[in-house]
């Protein structure tokens, strides 16, 4: 198993509902909320029990298989500085009744943190409890040694931004209130002040993001920390924080999501940019998008905005000055994420508007927790709180083949398997001399395929082929759960965006 979980099976007269299927080579996410809870020092909180309950089964989490799952996935990234990016499930919040304790003694339940593996040709499968699809990062090469290029590197040849975040899929439920995009500290250490020196950066920082309508808060620190419903650190907007969103309509074959999107126009359904239609016509079209949200339409979401001023590889504040961003983080990851937050009820007597905006765990609805740090930095506390899992072999062979240094090849040993995970000859992605990506057989990228990859897709939207030469891979992974039977049969049929 890729997860590093302990399985335990529970005696017949005792077993639950069980699920359908999952990846074959990976334990499923529990459905229901975790058990363990994690103090600040990384020690099991008061009243805590070790076991994460799902169905029929019993996961018990190992710490130590945990952070040998991490430090294997960070090598894997290579030497040079890189993006480690996890999708984290079991989401704290209302969507799974555990908002009351969600910060029990100043810590978390254990979560399971699936891994994304960055500059992938295709989509990396992702879900949650509120939203399903796939999930891409994409970024220049940060390599000092002259020549170095990652898959994307002619993408970014013509354009300012440093790296893009892109996320497709669809809602599982329909949002009934305000919907927030951006940083929210989970795993931060709150026993302690908010630091001089990032009040300073704050000041400078937020006026480089001031066309941004922004929530900001340090968070409740010391005592206050402590208590079951303490607010997090937050740096949040609106949905309009997304630089770019494509809405496609049931039937409709959305946007290949390693394509570039420049010329894609409204082929793949309603296209809304930022930089083309202007901030004031960009949020209020996306505000009457985001007020009918369907579970049956595909949406991408696209975010760059901030990638000048904020260097994600080399985890520094780029704002006159290079800061490093462990000065104010010190060991701990960041998490982009979009939740749905239902404003609490009038209290009764004067209006405190300052407690009326606070953003707390119990009033929020989790979609996506996108979990990051580079590699140029620890985070050696993490597997304590986290699982962390593995991606699907081929798209973490493909990532690791990508990284210079390597590191794919260090990995794969020579029976063709990722840390004992069997990569299947059949699969579209393999690795050739030299540390390149070559694919099995083309695809037009909205249905059917081809003897040789093709320079466009039928969306009009034009492949990303760079780096070396690298040409993305066919066939598109299934979605999370499903099962080996058709996640074997998926490699037979063409690649469908």
């Amino acid at each position: 198993q890729a997860c590093c979980v302990q399985r335990v099976k529970e005696p017949a007269g005792q077993q639950g509902k069980d699920s359908a299927a999952w990846w074959p080579w990976q334990s499923p996410p529990p459905e229901e909320p975790c058990r363990v809870v994690v103090g600040r020092n990384g020690g099991l909180a008061r009243g805590a029990m070790p076991l994460v309950r799902r169905g029929a089964e019993t996961l018990l989490h190992d710490e130590s298989r945990s952070r040998e799952v991490m430090k294997r996935q960070v090598e894997m990234a290579g030497s040079d500085p890189s993006l480690m990016l996890y999708s984290v499930s079991n989401i704290p919040g209302t969507g799974n009744g555990s908002a009351a304790s969600a910060n029990i003694d100043g810590g978390h339940p254990v979560q399971q943190a699936w891994h994304v593996p960055t500059n992938t040709s295709q989509g990396v499968p992702i879900e949650t409890e509120n939203f399903t699809g796939k999930a891409l990062a994409m970024y220049r090469s940060a390599s000092s040694r002259p020549g170095a290029t990652t898959r994307y590197s002619s993408y970014f040849e013509s354009k300012r931004r440093n790296w893009e975040v892109r996320i497709q899929g669809r809602f599982k439920r329909v949002p009934q209130a305000d919907m927030f995009i951006g940083i929210v500290l989970r795993d931060f250490n709150y026993d302690q002040a908010v630091a001089g020196h990032s009040k300073l950066v704050r000041k400078t920082g937020m006026a480089l993001v001031k066309s941004y309508d922004l929530y900001m808060s340090w968070g409740d620190r010391c005592a206050a920390a402590k208590r079951p419903d303490a607010e997090l650190s937050h740096l949040v907007t609106g949905m309009s924080g997304w630089d770019q969103i494509i809405r496609t309509g049931k039937g409709r074959q959305p946007p290949e999501l390693g394509a570039d999107f420049k010329d894609l126009g409204d082929s793949c359904g309603l296209n809304l940019e930022r930089n083309k239609m202007g901030l004031a016509s960009y949020t209020e079209a996306v505000a009457e998008m985001f007020s009918c949200i369907s579970t049956e339409d595909t949406y991408t979401l696209c975010f760059w905005g901030v990638s000048q001023v904020i260097d994600l590889l080399r985890w520094q504040f780029k704002i006159g000055m290079n800061i490093s961003m462990a000065t104010f983080f010190e060991k701990s990851p960041l998490h982009v994420t979009l939740y749905e937050r239902e404003k609490p009820p009038a209290a009764a007597g004067p209006r405190n508007a300052e407690a009326e905006e606070r953003h707390l765990e119990s009033q929020k609805r989790y979609y996506l927790d996108l979990m990051f740090w580079s590699t140029t930095v620890e985070c050696p506390s993490l597997p304590k709180s986290y699982i962390f899992i593995d991606a699907p072999p081929a798209l973490a062979q493909e990532a690791a083949a990508g990284c210079e240094g390597g590191a794919a090849i260090r990995q794969v040993s020579e029976n063709g398997s990722i840390d004992g995970h069997r990569i299947s000859p059949s699969s579209s992605v393999g690795v050739v001399e030299g540390g390149g990506v070559a694919s099995g057989r083309g695809s037009t990228g909205c249905g059917g395929s081809r003897a040789t990859p093709a320079p466009t897709t039928r969306s009009g939207a034009r492949r990303l082929t760079g780096g070396g030469g690298r040409a993305p891979p066919a066939r598109q992974a299934g979605p999370m759960r499903d099962s080996a039977r058709e996640a074997a049969s998926a490699r037979a049929r063409p690649f469908c965006a």
